[in-house]
């Protein structure tokens, strides 16, 4: 049948369940917008005030709902203006579709207006980039796209359509969007060789423990209950890398350490790494972030079930198992029933661990401070907000915080832009998460760098309704940078202090209710906002020498490779 290419990409996103599609219009576009006008009752249409926070709003929601989003953005500086958010999303492995504008046919190629080459421009952080220039083409390159979107390792595809291309007509055959359906992630089985392997790995140690990335998790279809089942039969504790944070439920399970690694990992979670003899990791995240750059390193053997490619192509200090971790884990669930290994040694040395950790956490909550008490504000608001909550962070000082004091109970809660590192990603993030579960309270939590390289999305938040709670962490500084000119540039500051503007009144100009605290009782005071009703922003005041607790012996010998 024949259909126009703009109508042919909208139906495709319909098919493939995307409800939300976030962007900004544009010349290279503005036909497209046309189109998707007749489909507004199944895709709703948010824009952004920034084509990052679009791809990052778009990531989010996939986070979250484990369906597929997509975002819109114009030829060249549109397109160009998306890449961190694209990055961050290729990085973590999440599955969305940016639809890009491109400049005319007739003008391809001659260094025209909006033109850049924007395919060699995404290479590496795309896991496919189709153009469409011809179109007779159009349809076998969106199923390209799609189908590449899914592919272990999932990620973000792009598809450019020429301006002058949105209104012509295309022929797709009759089973086109029946096959769109069809398409997902496919975990595949497990060899049996492999099960065994695992069951060996796991049943001989003293120590055993696993670690869960985000190729676990993030894929549809995982379970706690069968992580947790695996943990208590082998005696095995589990910890999280910043994308797996939720596999095991940090509030009740007994084996569940937390995250591990640099940026917030928690005292058992990295001594259990360092001292555990058999290390089974479910998924692609035994990487430099986990380990402190390859600093920490477990004492015994180590087993990766992944399929992504860069798990071979980093430092090797373990063996390989090139298949889905869960469905590894699924069918290891069935293969250890009846196993059940007392390791009471472990368990006494990680509720050591746990003590320890406890009591550092502990006395920094009640750490007396002129300014606000950081630890404190968030150990009280983890008590404050319910447990049906989705935090989003992006990178920073402050977001250790959170790691520290806020528990994470089930996948898809907690959204940071882990493995790429970039600043800009709470706020947007936050936007997507309300679009994907409205019935969640969402906390946004950012620093003051951070926040101001996407501050005009409190705009988009109040526009679309979303009611996340934005809690900033102010102390005038990028304080990563600045503490390790402290500690390991003798003092030498230089070009890490800020200064910033008034956010209460900032973000009351936008709409929002908002609250300043300077001070623990004034933070105190500042936590009824989180209950509120509708989008709130709070700022709290902390001093920008505060080092919150963590591994800093690891996190400065990482720095030193």
């Amino acid at each position: 049948m024949k259909i126009s290419i703009g109508d042919l990409l909208a139906r495709t996103l319909i098919e493939l369940g995307v409800e939300h599609v976030y962007g900004i219009i544009g010349t290279s576009v503005v036909d497209f917008y046309d189109k998707l006008y007749n489909y507004k009752d199944k895709l709703q249409i948010h824009t952004t005030r920034h084509e990052q926070a679009a791809v990052s709003a778009a990531d989010a929601v996939y986070r979250v709902s484990k369906k597929p989003a997509a975002a819109i953005v114009h030829a060249g500086p549109g397109f160009l203006n998306s890449m961190v958010g694209l990055g961050i999303a290729s990085k973590d492995r999440v599955p969305l579709i940016l639809i890009s504008g491109g400049v005319r046919r007739r003008l391809r190629g001659t260094d025209s207006w909006l033109e850049v080459d924007q395919a060699s421009i995404a290479d590496g952080i795309s896991r496919s980039y189709q153009a469409i220039v011809d179109p007779k083409d159009a349809a076998e390159q969106i199923m390209n796209a799609v189908k590449s979107m899914y592919m272990p390792p999932m990620g973000p595809v792009i598809i450019e359509v020429a301006e002058d291309l949105w209104k012509v007509d295309t022929e797709v055959t009759q089973d086109f969007f029946g096959e769109i359906r069809s398409i997902g992630y496919s975990r595949g089985e497990a060899e049996d060789s492999d099960v065994r392997d695992v069951v060996d790995l796991l049943g001989e140690a003293e120590k055993p423990l696993i670690l869960v990335s985000g190729e676990a998790v993030y894929p549809p279809g995982f379970k706690q209950e069968k992580l947790s089942l695996i943990a208590e039969r082998f005696g095995a504790y589990i910890i999280t890398s910043g994308n797996g944070r939720g596999a095991c439920d940090e509030s009740k399970n007994e084996y569940c350490l937390g995250r591990v690694g640099f940026g917030g990992g928690s005292l058992p979670a990295d001594k259990a790494l360092e001292e555990t003899d058999a290390l089974l990791v479910l998924g692609n995240e035994f990487d430099d972030i986990s380990t402190y750059g390859y600093t920490l390193l477990p004492r015994g053997d180590i087993l990766v079930a992944s399929r992504d490619p860069w798990v071979k192509k980093r430092p090797r200090y373990y063996d390989v198992i090139e298949t889905d971790p869960y469905a590894l884990l699924s069918k290891l669930a069935d293969a250890s029933e009846g196993v059940k290994k007392n390791r009471s040694k472990w368990k006494g040395e990680i509720e050591g661990y746990r003590k320890e950790w406890i009591s550092i956490l502990k006395t920094s909550i009640e750490k007396e401070t002129e300014l606000v008490n950081p630890n404190l504000f968030f150990h009280l608001a983890d008590q404050v907000v319910g447990r049906n909550r989705i935090i989003t962070a992006g990178q920073g000082t402050h977001i250790v915080y959170t790691y520290n004091h806020m528990t994470v109970t089930k996948p898809g809660t907690y959204l940071a832009a882990t493995n790429l590192g970039a600043m800009g990603y709470a706020l947007p993030a936050a936007l997507g998460a309300c679009n994907a579960d409205p019935s969640s309270e969402v906390i946004a939590v950012t620093g003051d760098g951070e926040i101001m390289m996407v501050i005009q999305e409190l705009e988009t938040i109040v526009r679309t309704g979303c009611k996340a709670k934005i809690i900033v962490v102010n102390d005038n500084s990028y304080r990563v940078l600045y503490l390790r000119q402290i500690l390991q540039k003798q003092g030498r500051i230089i070009e890490t202090l800020l200064g910033n503007p008034d956010f209460k009144m900032l973000a009351e100009s936008f709409g929002l209710t908002a609250y300043s605290a300077g001070n623990n009782d004034e933070a105190r005071e500042a936590l009824r906002l989180l209950e509120s009703d509708g989008p709130a922003l709070i700022e709290i005041k902390v001093d920008k020498n505060e080092i919150p607790p963590l591994n800093l012996d690891y996190t400065l010998k990482m720095n030193a490779v």
